[in-house]
């Protein structure tokens, strides 16, 4: 598969997403809209909880974990901590994976994880879906307690930067197998 042909998979996955809701507890996380509500629980930690475990937990900020979600579902757990450097549901430790690698930078490409900073530290993380000259357009979770659509001017001062995966993991002359992903309980 061509780099541009997994990272249409990525979007894709990460698409179908939109409007999921955070839920009020534990209870109908498959579900997009049922329980919504502020308490953090979603489908994305239950998931990542199960399949890969620690540093992921129910209750918790859900930006970052919604991203590895999407990269897993698309690629596989294996691939996907060598695309991205690691795990990790905290958004600064994320962006020091893409920074340690030399993968971190301060314009976007289509697929790129994208970070966002306030004053004290990098805060919030995303999915770059598309780009045009002057507007970067995200697909992000746990904005305003839900998956949706997003657009920032590239020159946004609270833009940290892009991670970028290493998406020579999954484009080579090899077709990609998918890992299977546990059915929800």
């Amino acid at each position: 598969m061509t780099e541009d042909q997994v990272i249409k998979k990525l979007i894709s996955t990460a698409s179908a997403e939109i409007g999921y809701m955070e839920k009020a507890s534990n209870k109908n996380l498959d579900d997009k809209t049922a329980n919504a509500g502020k308490g953090n629980f979603t489908k994305y930690a239950r998931d990542l909880v199960n399949f890969v475990g620690s540093p992921y937990a129910q209750g918790a900020a859900w930006c970052d974990m919604f991203v590895d979600w999407c990269f897993i579902q698309t690629f596989g757990k294996d691939n996907t901590k060598k695309m991205l450097g690691g795990w990790s549901a905290y958004t600064p430790t994320s962006a020091n994976f893409y920074k340690n690698s030399g993968r971190f930078f301060k314009s976007p490409k289509v697929g790129d994880q994208i970070f966002f900073k306030n004053s004290e530290r990098i805060n919030h993380t995303g999915i770059v879906a598309s780009v045009s000259n002057s507007t970067v357009y995200t697909i992000e979770g746990n904005s305003s307690n839900r998956v949706m659509h997003r657009s920032y001017y590239i020159n946004d001062t609270n833009i940290a930067g892009y991670g970028r995966p290493d998406w020579s993991v999954v484009t080579t002359k090899e077709e990609h197998k998918n890992e299977p992903w546990p059915l929800a309980t």
